[in-house]
């Protein structure tokens, strides 16, 4: 508040194919002001001799040996302090955490791997056993001795690959089943069929590849099932069970490890860390990459980097400091209720980066001066209705609201609603009860609302580096305006307060002088300076009693208030006496309405802005999407 946003210059190098989708970012967003891009030499450093390189892919490749068991790249995973750091800089603790994420896994995916393996053998041996009529394949003989020599074996493939059993060495004694499946409206042969048999031994691993090369599933039937087909199926699937609780444990503790290590965090770093250094050698050429420049909020650069991630754009963005490119555009950072009285400042100028944004002392000062000059319960529900419907067609018109409710609390405070006091009771006066005191209050008003500036443009001058020339000639009108003020207290602290200012005034006036041309520069100083100084105190007078203007304006307003009611109870009938009501009401807000909004506009101009407002800034422009595109982004 009071000060503009802080300004930075930031370089986006971009994938072209992504192009697009980075505009849509920045221009959904309006974060940036984009300029013509002239820069020779990217804003970044370049490796030379590839070791970085090496270290990175080195990693990746070890990585890629478990990519069936990390999580997805997350960005958000990663801590704050990583996302910023170059290379150089990130990849020796990316190195150490990424290297006992891998010790840590290892045991865990070879017991997992396995684990998976033997569940799908037992899983399909589940499904060759629920295809076999039962008592088919004794299991009591195939776990017996006798098996070691002639072993059962059991396999799955297309029927036109049965022909296999005549081309096994004739060492196979066995049947094909063909497989059933429940069709829409009743059970139907399937394609497949289920070969079932026992073999020699020593042929065991040839008939295995050959089944293999037939594209068949061949299954070795464990020593340790035994009894009836059913009573089998039944230790299969329990077999199954248990390896499922093993494979969810280790599941389990797989994902435990990734939490606990944020290893989605590091996989992005190491995937993004070797997009970059991959990228950057090629990126003056123009070739693959597009660079964007431009002008940034500097609070909110973490957000756009966010953004552009969320929508996986491959980019590198760097930032630097204003100063480097320029005078760079001011963005006014108030809240909502606020900004609305950027009109007022807008009108004027926009301050440049190290000057006062003035808004929120007008969102005080206007609506109070506004109100008091139209003070009128009935008048200001008008002003808000008309500012509530115009406000998206004339935004400027949004000030009406606040000036309206504004009007309403003066209203109850003189009593006066829709032109008539007698309906109300004042709060607090009624302004033609006692018209100097209606002169009075608003002077005091003009004392602290130029004071207000006179201290804006000392906060300002510490800003613009220049305090010393403030406190020398600044400072001491202030002492001097207090002792103003000080009389209605104490005329004998006044005169105490009005002589600091003085001698404080024209020392200052003299040290610099003496500085300057030494003796001669004093008498010089103190001339100069003491032409400026009375015109310094004329000129706060002059603006101070300007003020009572607010007065003047609200016995204007109660007085046509008062004439409107008296011509409006003149006639005798009902109609007219309504129509000269009515029509009397609308000339009141339409013109005073016209004639305060200008009286408080030229207080705010000549008598508030004129000490410190010099309006010498450049309007921030971000990029914006189209409408049509714009709608649609947000569906």
């Amino acid at each position: 508040m009071f000060r503009p946003v802080e300004m930075i210059w930031i370089d986006i190098l971009v994938d072209r194919e992504a192009v697009s989708t980075a505009l849509d970012v920045l221009g959904g967003m309006g974060v940036i002001e984009l300029q013509q891009y002239d820069r020779m030499q990217p804003p970044f450093e370049v490796e030379q001799d590839g070791r970085i390189m090496e270290r990175l892919l080195v990693l990746e490749r070890q990585m890629d040996d478990y990519d069936t068991y990390l999580p997805e790249p997350d960005f958000e995973a990663v801590k704050p302090r990583f996302r910023s750091l170059p290379t150089p800089v990130l990849l020796p603790d990316l190195e150490q955490r990424l290297n006992l994420w891998l010790r840590e896994v290892k045991p865990i995916t070879e017991q997992l791997r396995k684990t998976e393996s033997r569940l799908e053998e037992l899983e399909l041996l589940s499904t060759c056993l629920r295809a076999l009529p039962d008592d088919e394949l004794d299991m009591e003989l195939a776990s017996g001795k006798w098996s070691r020599k002639f072993p059962p074996f059991l396999a799955m493939g297309r029927a036109s690959d049965v022909d296999v059993l005549d081309a096994a060495y004739g060492h196979i004694i066995g049947r094909a089943y063909p497989i059933k499946t429940s069709g829409p409206d009743e059970e139907v042969t399937d394609q497949r069929v289920l070969v079932v048999g026992v073999t020699d031994g020593d042929v065991l691993g040839e008939l295995e590849r050959r089944f293999h090369s037939r594209g068949m599933r061949f299954v070795r039937v464990p020593a340790t099932i035994h009894g009836s087909n059913s009573a089998a199926l039944r230790q299969v699937d329990d077999m199954i069970e248990a390896k499922k609780r093993t494979r969810d444990r280790l599941l389990s503790e797989l994902n435990e490890l990734n939490q606990r290590t944020r290893v989605a965090g590091d996989v992005w770093l190491l995937r993004r860390h070797r997009w970059v250094n991959e990228v950057l050698a090629d990126s003056l050429t123009g070739r693959r990459f597009v660079w964007l420049g431009g002008w940034a909020p500097a609070a909110r650069y973490g957000e756009l980097i966010e953004n552009l991630q969320r929508k996986d754009v491959p980019f590198l963005i760097s930032r630097e400091a204003a100063g480097e490119h320029g005078v760079p555009p001011v963005q006014l950072d108030n809240p909502r209720w606020i900004k609305r009285f950027e009109a007022f400042v807008k009108g004027f100028g926009v301050p440049a980066a190290n000057e006062v944004d003035p808004s929120p002392v007008l969102a005080v000062m206007t609506p109070l001066m506004f109100g008091y000059m139209f003070g009128d319960v009935g008048h200001g529900v008008v002003l808000m209705l008309i500012g509530w419907l115009a406000r998206k067609r004339l935004p400027v018109l949004e000030l009406l609201i606040v000036g309206g409710f504004s009007s309403i609390i003066f209203g109850f405070l003189f009593g006066s609603i829709f032109c008539d006091e007698s309906l109300l009771t004042a709060i607090w006066i009624r302004p033609m009860d006692d018209p100097m005191l209606m002169l009075l209050l608003p002077i005091g008003f003009g004392w602290a609302v130029i004071m207000s500036s006179m201290l804006l443009a000392g906060v300002q001058a510490h800003w613009q580096r220049n305090a010393g020339r403030w406190w020398a000639f600044g400072a001491p009108i202030i002492v001097l305006y207090c002792a103003a003020a000080a009389i209605i207290l104490s005329a004998q602290f006044a005169l105490v307060l009005m002589g600091i200012s003085l001698l404080w005034f024209f020392l200052a006036a003299g040290i610099m002088g003496y500085l300057a041309d030494g003796l001669v520069g004093i008498v010089r100083k103190s001339m100069s300076r003491s032409l400026e100084f009375i015109e310094i105190v004329f000129q706060l007078a002059i603006n101070t009693l300007s003020f009572a203007r607010l007065g003047a304006f609200a016995l204007a307003h109660s007085g046509l208030s008062a004439a409107v009611i008296t011509l409006s109870a003149m006639p005798d009938n009902v109609i007219v006496t309504s129509v000269i009501f009515v029509v009397g009401n609308v000339i009141v807000i339409a013109l005073e309405g016209l004639v305060v909004s200008i009286q408080t506009t030229r207080l705010v101009m000549f008598e508030f802005f004129r000490r410190f407002f010099a309006g010498g800034g450049r309007p921030f422009q971000p990029l914006r999407l189209p409408n049509h595109a714009r709608s649609v982004n947000e569906a």
